[in-house]
């Protein structure tokens, strides 16, 4: 009984191992730039639980010994409790309001033939560019008397946050078939209602893009919050490091860092938990068929 043999050719051979190759090397190049973004983070972590003594004989190291009482110094002498909490309030506060008004304005632009609906759009991701006007901001939230206070400095990050997430949320609906908002206003439904009930649920990656990139601006927030807060009790995390770090930075680097580690934890949680859905509403409407 005869054999069949199947040669490849060399063409073919050499295809596979340049595939292989490529493979490798983008496999190393992700590597070395994963190492990079995660090593800074591993590095604060192992010195918030060093003794000063240790960070400075020993700062590229581990801990020679865990020293987890700095994070109890960290928590009580810079109140971090109280700070967590308004930085928690804050965020959340932003992220609501700005999914609240950019996601119908959003719709609106990808949906409705408005007269003036590219210049706009145009308007909005200009403004994403454009630096924050600190000075006549200031001077209009003090003649509203609401400087030091958590709506005089929501408002702003709200209003900061909207171009961006109406951006997002305009090249997501474009991706969602008009088809699906038709049949239900044939059933019965008004287009609010198909908004509200058939657009948003299906705009979960945008809503996760939207959210986690407002979180993140909110939580990481500094400059406004250096000069529109005044009282302790309504400092958010950044500003109370920066008061603690002042207070501590000639003396111990261990607490420091322990309240670093504290403030970056609750980010990079939610960016684990919502990866998915964030990298889906970044990638949608790049590529329409």
């Amino acid at each position: 009984m005869a054999t069949t043999e199947f040669i490849i050719p060399e063409q073919s051979k050499a295809a596979k191992r340049l595939q292989i190759v490529e493979r490798l090397a983008t496999h190393a190049v992700l590597l070395i730039f994963a190492a990079i973004v995660v090593y800074p983070v591993i590095w604060m972590a192992m010195a918030s639980v060093k003794s000063q003594s240790d960070l400075l004989d020993n700062i590229w190291g581990v801990p020679t010994a865990f020293r987890w009482s700095n994070y109890r110094e960290a928590w009580s002498a810079a109140s971090l409790g109280r700070s967590l909490f308004n930085s928690i309030f804050v965020s959340l506060s932003t992220v609501v309001l700005v999914i609240a008004i950019a996601a119908p304005a959003g719709y609106a632009l990808a949906k409705f033939k408005l007269r003036f609906g590219t210049l706009i759009l145009l308007i909005f991701v200009l403004t994403m560019q454009a630096p924050v006007p600190v000075i006549p901001l200031y001077v209009l939230l003090v003649k509203l008397h609401l400087t030091n206070s958590y709506i005089g400095y929501i408002l702003p990050l709200t209003s900061g946050g909207m171009p961006l997430a109406i951006f997002v949320f305009r090249a997501f609906f474009t991706t969602i078939p008009r088809d699906l908002e038709d049949a239900a206003v044939v059933d019965g439904s008004t287009r609010l209602g198909a908004f509200l009930r058939i657009v948003m649920p299906i705009s979960v990656p945008a809503v996760a893009t939207v959210s986690i990139l407002q979180f993140l601006s909110s939580w990481n927030e500094y400059f406004l919050a250096l000069i529109l807060i005044r009282s302790p009790e309504l400092r958010t995390l950044p500003l109370s490091i920066q008061v603690f770090f002042y207070d501590w930075g000639k003396t111990d680097w261990g607490p420091i860092f322990a309240a670093l580690s504290i403030g970056s934890v609750p980010m990079i949680l939610l960016y684990i938990v919502m990866q998915r859905r964030f990298v889906q509403g970044l990638t949608a409407g790049a590529v329409r068929g």
